[in-house]
C-alpha cells in the first residue's frame, strides 16, 4: 500500500514537473519574491525548478515500481538488509525536500491551523505540503517493512516451538534516549511560547517599546499567543511519549478511559510535526545568514530566536516518536509470546 501511494506520489510529481518545464502551468516553487522566507529552490528559474523535481519524483517512481512489479525484491524488503534500505530511502527523500524544496510558511502555516487561525493559504505553501507527502509516505513504508518483518520472524519463532518466557515487566520501560529526546522537545516550545506568552499579556520581554507597541496595534502578539497556547498543546502530547497514559488512555476519559493508545495515532501527526519543525527551522537558519529583517535587528534573539532551535526540536521530537513506535511494538511482540508460551502451558 506505501509503495503504490508512493508511486503515485511520484508520477503526480513527474507529470507537474513536465507541465512547468514547459510553462503550461506556472510554477508555484520557483521565482518567488514575495514572501520572507523562501525555499531553497524559490529563486531559480522555473524550468530549473521542474528538473531537480522531475528528478526526484522519477528516482522515487523507479523506487517504489520495482518492488511493486518484482516479487522477488519486494520480499527482500521485508528482511533486515531491505528494511534498512527502505530507511536510508526513506531518511534521503527527507532530507532533500524538507531542505530544497519547504521553507519556513509551511511550518507558520501549520501553527496556524493548530491554534485555529485560518488566514488564506498562499498556492506556495499548499505545494509544498504536497512535496512533504512524499517523504511521509516513505516513512509509512519503511515503518510497515519493518513491522510486517518482525510479525514475519516471530511467526517463525514461534512455529519452531522455541518460543520462550518473555519478562513482560521491563517491556514498556522508557530508556534514557528517549526522556531525554523528550526532555529537549520540550523545552525548546517551552522557551517559545513563554515569551510569546509574556508579550500576549503585557510584558514586552526583549522587545523595545516602539516594536512592542507597532506589535499590539496590529494584533501580533494575539497571533502569536495562539501559537504558544499550540505549542503548549504539543507538549502535553509529548510527554505522552514517554508517559502511560500516552499508551493506554486514562480513566477520566470516560468511555475512551482504559483503551490502549493505536500506535499510528500518536506516531504519525508527530511525524507530520517533526517534518514540518525541520523545514521551518532550515528555512529560518536560511534566512538568518543573510542577517536578520530590520523589524527585529534589535530583539531578533527572542524573536526569531528561539526558532532557530526549531531542527533540534525536530529531530528530538522525531527521536523520542521513534523510541515509542519501538518501545510499544516490543511490548505487543512480548505480549503475543507471552500469550503463546501460555496456551501451551
Amino acid at each position: 500500500m506505501g509503495l503504490a501511494a508512493a508511486s503515485a506520489w511520484s508520477l503526480f510529481l513527474m507529470i507537474m514537473s513536465v507541465l512547468w518545464g514547459l510553462g503550461i502551468v506556472a510554477s508555484p516553487l520557483a521565482g518567488d519574491k514575495k514572501w520572507t522566507f523562501t525555499s531553497l529552490v524559490a529563486s531559480f528559474p522555473a524550468p530549473a525548478v521542474a528538473g531537480i523535481i522531475g528528478f526526484v519524483a522519477l528516482v522515487s517512481f523507479v523506487l517504489a515500481v520495482v518492488p511493486l512489479t518484482v516479487s522477488r525484491m519486494r520480499e527482500r524488503l521485508r528482511e533486515p538488509s531491505g528494511v534498512r534500505v527502505l530507511g536510508l530511502i526513506a531518511l534521503a527523500f527527507t532530507a532533500v525536500i524538507t531542505v530544497v524544496f519547504t521553507d519556513t510558511l509551511l511550518l507558520a502555516y501549520l501553527g496556524y491551523t493548530l491554534s485555529f487561525q485560518f488566514p488564506p493559504i498562499p498556492t506556495p505553501v499548499i505545494w509544498q505540503a504536497v512535496m512533504l507527502i512524499g517523504p511521509v509516505l516513505w516513512l509509512v513504508t519503511w515503518a510497515a517493512a519493518e513491522r510486517s518483518g518482525r510479525a514475519d520472524g516471530g511467526h517463525r519463532h514461534r512455529s519452531d516451538g522455541e518460543a520462550a518466557f518473555v519478562d513482560r515487566s521491563g517491556a514498556s520501560s522508557v530508556s534514557t534516549g528517549a526522556k531525554v529526546a523528550v526532555a529537549v522537545a520540550v523545552i525548546v516550545p517551552g522557551f517559545y511560547a513563554l515569551t510569546r506568552i509574556a508579550w500576549a499579556v503585557g510584558i514586552p520581554l526583549g522587545l523595545s517599546q516602539g516594536l512592542y507597541d507597532e506589535g499590539q496595534r496590529v494584533g501580533m502578539w494575539h497571533s502569536g499567543l495562539a501559537l504558544a497556547l499550540a505549542a503548549v498543546c504539543g507538549i502535553l502530547l509529548t510527554l505522552g511519549l514517554v508517559q502511560k497514559w500516552g499508551e493506554r488512555l486514562p480513566a477520566w476519559l470516560g468511555p475512551l478511559g482504559g483503551r490502549r493508545v493505536p500506535i499510528p495515532l500518536a506516531t504519525v501527526p508527530a511525524t507530520i510535526v517533526s517534518l514540518a519543525l525541520f523545514t521551518g527551522g532550515v528555512g529560518l537558519l536560511r534566512t538568518m545568514i543573510g542577517g536578520p529583517p530590520d523589524v527585529f535587528a534589535d530583539s531578533w534573539w527572542l524573536t526569531i530566536g528561539p526558532t532557530l532551535l526549531f531542527p533540534v526540536w525536530a529531530v528530538a521530537l522525531g527521536w523520542a516518536t521513534f523510541a515509542y513506535r519501538e518501545r510499544r511494538l516490543a511490548a505487543d511482540a512480548n505480549a503475543d509470546s507471552g500469550a503463546v508460551v501460555d496456551a501451551r502451558g
